[in-house]
């Protein structure tokens, strides 16, 4: 298409619930009344600047408000992409589609491309949203939906937490909680000895005899260690 002055806006939610309505029946005809209940937009004016010429811009209806052959194949995952790349080579031209070549966009170049052309940076920021979603060329469904990894990541951090709470997970936590706490002997398992540390200095008189000796240890035997040997 030949370089022009303005260019399609259409936001990323309407674009994507047109489409969800498109998947699942094409309307006869995209007219005010059907786009304002379907968008909840406040007034005819809206539907038709904001929706119905900028669909008719992209080729997805024509003239009559009637969707396209493009309109039907914008609805089917498998043509996405090609229909966005069909779109693109028809509404934007070549000097914009050589400054940026790659799927992801720089916006801010982008921008600046937009607002020569004479347009406002509000508005220029709302055409960058389109180019943008129409340079990357992917369905809703595949952007949203997490990679098999990490689904299985989250599949089985929510099985662990689930079995983690369990009766017999609390039952089985608990018991290997005490396995690891080491068993206490009670005092009446352990010797009848007291553990005492006793450090006793005994001066007995070289003239004590034998017997005197025996009956001092005796003695200690007796009230320290509880040895009675009568």
């Amino acid at each position: 298409m030949a370089d022009q002055s303005t260019y399609p806006m259409l936001s990323e939610k309407s674009w994507w619930t047109l489409r969800d309505k498109f998947k699942a029946s094409i309307p006869a005809n995209l007219s005010t009344t059907f786009v304002k209940s379907l968008l909840s937009l406040s007034s005819d004016a809206s539907a038709n600047n904001n929706i119905i010429v900028p669909m008719k811009r992209l080729g997805l209806i024509d003239d009559n408000n009637k969707p396209t052959t493009l309109a039907n194949d914008w609805r089917i995952d498998n043509k996405y992409q090609a229909t966005c790349d069909a779109i693109v080579k028809a509404v934007y031209p070549r000097e914009l589609l050589d400054l940026l070549p790659d799927k992801t966009v720089d916006r801010s170049i982008a921008k600046n491309w937009f607002m020569s052309k004479g347009v406002g940076l509000k508005t220029a920021d709302g055409m960058v949203s389109l180019f943008v979603l129409l340079k990357r060329g992917e369905v809703k469904e595949k952007q949203d939906r997490p990679s098999g990894t990490a689904k299985k990541s989250q599949q089985k951090t929510k099985a662990l937490k689930t079995n983690n709470n369990t009766p017999k997970a609390k039952e089985l936590g608990s018991s290997a909680m005490a396995s690891s706490v080491p068993e206490t002997k009670s005092y009446e398992k352990m010797s009848n000895r007291p553990n005492l540390h006793i450090d006793l200095q005994i001066h007995i008189s070289p003239q004590s005899t034998s017997e005197q000796i025996e009956t001092i240890f005796a003695s200690m035997a007796k009230h320290l260690y509880g040895v009675n040997n009568s």
